[in-house]
């Protein structure tokens, strides 16, 4: 294998992670959540490292680790309503459904954990005297920002900020901020994901937040801020269907896809656009081995090494 170390920082230097990944410009794409489900429950801070440990989550984590459906469990940050609420985000073939839960006591959020995480059909449940609140379209836009300082300073400091602007412009633009935890790939703070499309996004700012919220901006140049599709595999699956989106657009997020492994480091990516669906098949070839340093460490280490491709969409 390659030596990483002329990419390395200085012995002595002592440099954040996400400032490292942009100087050397890591490309954040594979790195998405892979989820059919990502559950928020508020939960106060200050959240502990991992966050899984806090008193409210610890008992219904295994839970939704063990979960019928692929779900990611994820804190966000509480308001002053005594009540906890839970948001559950289900991706369907064409969108995102959105339910919303309430609970008052420990138990009724086990309970309700508990059904969730064993429901195949989507079917609400109700828990005693916990009903839910459905929006099956879900047309606003909501935007979960990482901010776990606690697990890196970079997510706690650019990711607040990030969630500073975005509140700001919340109410006029219709879009929900949530400050949540940590959500991988904290090298590329402020990451984000955005729902109903299910992306993750790397080295956001606000302008190019509302390009991606207003789906005004070009896919092609968004496409290499975007870290994947929750729909898709971790890894090459993501960086594939990327390709797909940077040539599409954003009417590829309305449709329903496949993403395939076709052979080696080769793809077929189905979308179900308006016309019909259409594939095409993405080529990966390993374009370079970068390392991930260890944040505010001494020479960054210790390391570890990620994968960056060239995805190539054949005529």
């Amino acid at each position: 294998m390659t030596s990483l170390d002329h990419l390395l920082p200085e012995a002595d230097e002592q440099v954040r992670c996400s400032e490292f990944a942009r100087q050397i410009a890591i490309d954040p794409g594979g790195t998405a959540i892979r989820a059919d489900r990502v559950v928020l429950v508020e939960t106060g801070l200050p959240w502990p490292k991992p966050v899984f440990d806090h008193p409210t989550l610890l008992d219904i984590d295994p839970l939704f680790k063990n979960a019928t459906r692929l779900t990611r469990l994820l804190a966000c940050q509480p308001d002053d309503d005594p009540a906890t609420k839970i948001w559950v985000f289900d991706r369907l073939a064409r969108s995102t459904r959105e339910r919303r839960f309430s609970v008052t006591t420990p138990d009724e959020l086990l309970d309700l954990s508990a059904c969730l995480s064993l429901e195949e059909s989507g079917e609400s449940p109700t828990v005693g005297s916990v009903h839910p609140n459905v929006d099956e379209t879900m047309d606003d836009q909501v935007v979960l920002i990482c901010t776990q300082g606690s697990h890196d300073v970079c997510c706690g400091s650019d990711g607040a900020r990030l969630a500073l602007a975005a509140e700001a412009d919340s109410v006029a633009r219709r879009i929900r901020v949530f400050r949540v935890s940590h959500t991988g790939g904290h090298r590329f703070a402020p990451t984000a994901m955005t729902l109903p499309n299910g992306r993750m996004w790397a080295y956001l700012v606000p302008e190019l937040l509302d390009e991606v919220l207003t789906g005004t901006g070009d896919p092609g140049p968004l496409a290499s801020y975007c870290r994947g599709w929750w729909g898709a595999d971790k890894g090459p699956a993501q960086v594939a269907e990327r390709a797909v989106f940077a040539k599409v657009g954003f009417a590829a997020d309305r449709m329903a896809r496949s993403v395939v492994e076709a052979g080696p480091d080769t793809y077929t990516v189905t979308v179900g656009l308006e016309t019909g669906p259409v594939s095409w098949t993405v080529d990966l070839s390993l374009l370079r081995e970068v390392p991930t340093i260890a944040c505010r460490a001494p020479g960054g280490l210790p390391t570890k090494t990620g994968r960056e491709y060239e995805a190539t969409i054949r005529p």
